[in-house]
């Protein structure tokens, strides 16, 4: 494959690690930007840079080389912990900043960017990538002003890119030490295998579009094969569950895998209501052919071994 070099930036990271695995597999000439190599990808050939993506002069020393394509998945989306809000500035919106005017922009046949559907700032109705934005949080400003300059270097720099609107991705991790265990799956999964039992905090009727990293990375290959539009996309299943739902696939697999039964909790006091919400992904699916599918009792399988490999 020529000009198959790629920059992946948090490579080793929950979504990063698919997307490096993948595209090595696919012989893609693979560097993976990180702040620290915490982890090791046996059996595949990749380079490793580290940097810290809120350091100008850093990236500009170290990326001195030029790439093909360059897979932005480097972000900081923990919004729980202290000094959040400046930290994610930082390396969310500066950081992507940071990386644009880094690389070597005339060489890049496509720029991905992973941004949120956070960025609409709804949890029900019709999404598509005409809504307007209305973040309601941190991590979503920071993505959507990330976005502005992304767009920002197209103009200035004839920048060719794309940006992805992720939805709820979900699929086993890479690494068991990962910091996203917190994840809706990930969380019900493991509460299932060390408490025996699945509480929910909430009635578990929010509802939420979830797809399989299996999925996004398989996307992020099909676009790669293309001209870059300089566009932006969600990146969705357009198919949404309960918590409760997923909470009862969990059951049932721990069920059919352990042959006991679990009870699940909810918190009966939780009065809320929500409505359907639809993330659409039909522009996407204009460019490229794509229909998302669910593999949810799978990955969750693969989750409950990860936990019992892991424990042995």
């Amino acid at each position: 494959m020529n000009g198959n070099k790629v920059l992946i930036t948090g490579g080793f990271g929950n979504l990063g690690s698919y997307i490096v695995k993948y595209l090595i597999n696919l012989n893609y000439e693979v560097t993976i930007l990180t702040r620290k190599e915490k982890y090791k990808f046996e059996n595949l050939k990749y380079k490793v840079i580290e940097c810290d993506i809120a350091n100008l002069e850093e990236l500009k020393s170290k990326l001195n080389y030029d790439f093909d394509f360059c897979v932005h998945c480097a972000s900081f989306n923990e919004f729980f912990l202290e000094n959040y809000p400046k930290k994610a500035l930082e390396i969310n919106t500066l950081g992507t900043r940071n990386l644009l005017e880094a690389l070597n922009l005339k060489q890049l046949k496509n720029f991905i960017y992973f941004s949120t559907f956070h960025i609409y700032g709804l949890n029900s109705g019709i999404i598509d990538e005409n809504t307007q934005p209305n973040p309601k949080n941190d991590y979503a400003s920071t993505h959507l002003f990330a976005e502005y300059f992304v767009k920002q270097f197209g103009f200035t720099h004839k920048l060719k890119y794309t940006i992805f609107r992720l939805s709820n991705s979900y699929g086993v991790p890479t690494f068991f030490d990962t910091d996203k265990w917190y994840l809706a799956l990930n969380d019900l999964v493991k509460s299932a295998f060390i408490d025996k039992t699945i509480i929910l905090k909430t009635n578990g009727e929010a509802k939420r579009d979830f797809i399989c990293m299996d999925d996004v990375v398989y996307v992020v290959d099909e676009v790669l094969k293309i001209n870059a539009t300089s566009d932006t996309y969600n990146l969705s299943s357009n198919k949404s569950y309960t918590i409760l739902e997923l909470a009862k696939i969990v059951k049932r697999q721990y069920q059919s895998i352990y042959q006991k039964d679990i009870e699940i909790k909810i918190n009966n006091e939780d009065s809320m209501k929500y409505d359907d919400v639809f993330v659409k992904n039909d522009k996407l699916k204009s460019i490229i052919t794509f229909e998302a599918k669910d593999k949810i009792a799978d990955e969750v399988n693969k989750i409950f071994r990860l936990l019992e490999d892991k424990r042995e």
